[in-house]
């Protein structure tokens, strides 16, 4: 358990997306812990999701991508500790659920629970004042829609609860109960032929977070939700029938106005796969120094074993700025259940006309 001075130090990192000096540009949201990307596997690539290959965490970067998934069912379990170098009861988990309803659509839940440990209070003589569990919880619902053969939309609706308030007397914290929404579009191309190798097309757009603004301190101007858009594109070149290369890149920018910077971000990630059981990943994420100066490379890696995949990835701080997973491994789990005959009748359909 912690003192009354850690909760203190620990809150702003928690509503804040960073920490700045005065006109810094930095932009500070409430309930920022929906910003911390919850998986390993696009952990391993800088964090980048929106126009990757579906997997089971789509529901947090762009439900759309579900449309094309191949299984009937999705299941993904995350851990992603936090602030590793100072504690270790701070963390985020995260579950999320994708079902097929038919050829064209299909339904997906998504849960994230943000935990701040057990923080014991006392007063300034030192004097026990009782013990407060503060937390953050999200829970998502989706359903993605094919409008052609190729593309994908979806939306999404979220529930945010963000309690931080003091059960003391006289405290301003507020408990934040608040519903977002997200909107998604998802491309990928049919197998295309290059020289002697064939290859998949990606692209992705999704606006996430979109809601009112909230009230985190009482008659303190209230915080907008951490609107963020995002654009990503990516191509896998299929090496030949076992190995495939992946190369991605994504930009994003947190749509918050409360200073005149902007927070243009941009993402660049690799997937090496063989015979869809091994992977390795790496990436590098870049934000300007006006707006939070977040810089780090990005490793990973996975392996698939009958309708299981585990995936690990680790983070490497390339700037001047502390990031709270220095030094910190991050772990997916995720399960398959079932295939989607007709999708992978197309697929193998696609490359016999190519060959």
């Amino acid at each position: 358990m912690k003192k009354l001075l850690f909760w203190i130090l620990l809150l702003p990192l928690s509503v804040k997306v960073g920490l700045a000096q005065e006109n810094s540009g930095v932009q500070t949201t409430a309930a920022p812990f929906l910003l911390i990307v919850p998986d390993a596997r696009s952990g391993g690539m800088a964090d980048m999701g929106v126009a990757t290959s579906t997997d089971a965490n789509s529901q947090f970067f762009n439900a759309a991508k579900y449309a094309f998934m191949e299984e009937d069912m999705l299941v993904g379990l995350n851990y992603t500790p936090w602030l590793r170098n100072l504690t270790n009861e701070v963390f985020l988990g995260s579950f999320s659920f994708a079902k097929r309803i038919d050829e064209r659509s299909t339904w997906g839940v998504g849960m994230r629970y943000f935990s701040l440990g057990a923080i014991q209070l006392s007063d300034g003589a030192g004097n026990g004042m009782g013990t407060e569990t503060p937390y953050e919880l999200a829970l998502d619902g989706s359903y993605s829609l094919k409008l052609s053969e190729n593309f994908a939309m979806a939306v999404s609706g979220r529930y945010v609860r963000s309690d931080y308030a003091l059960r003391v007397e006289n405290s301003d914290l507020r408990t934040v109960n608040t519903v977002v929404a997200d909107v998604g579009g998802y491309y990928e191309s049919d197998l295309q032929q290059i020289g002697k190798m064939q290859g998949i097309w990606r692209a992705g757009l999704s606006l996430n977070n979109i809601g009112s603004k909230v009230e985190l301190v009482e008659g303190a101007e209230k915080s907008q939700m951490p609107t963020t858009l995002k654009l990503g594109t990516g191509y896998e070149f299929l090496l030949d029938a076992k190995n495939s290369l992946t190369t991605n890149l994504e930009l994003n920018s947190l749509l918050v106005s409360n200073n005149d910077i902007g927070s243009l971000i941009y993402a660049l990630g690799a997937e090496y796969k063989y015979n869809n059981v091994f992977a390795l990943r790496t990436g590098y994420f870049h934000e300007g120094e006006n707006s939070g100066n977040r810089q780090f490379a990005s490793f990973g890696g996975g392996v698939a074993f009958r309708n299981a995949r585990l995936d690990i990835s680790y983070l490497v701080n390339t700037s001047d700025v502390v990031s709270p997973l220095e030094n910190t491994l991050r772990f997916s789990l995720s399960f398959v259940f079932g295939n989607n005959a007709n999708v992978q009748q197309n697929s193998t359909d696609d490359v016999a006309a190519l060959n």
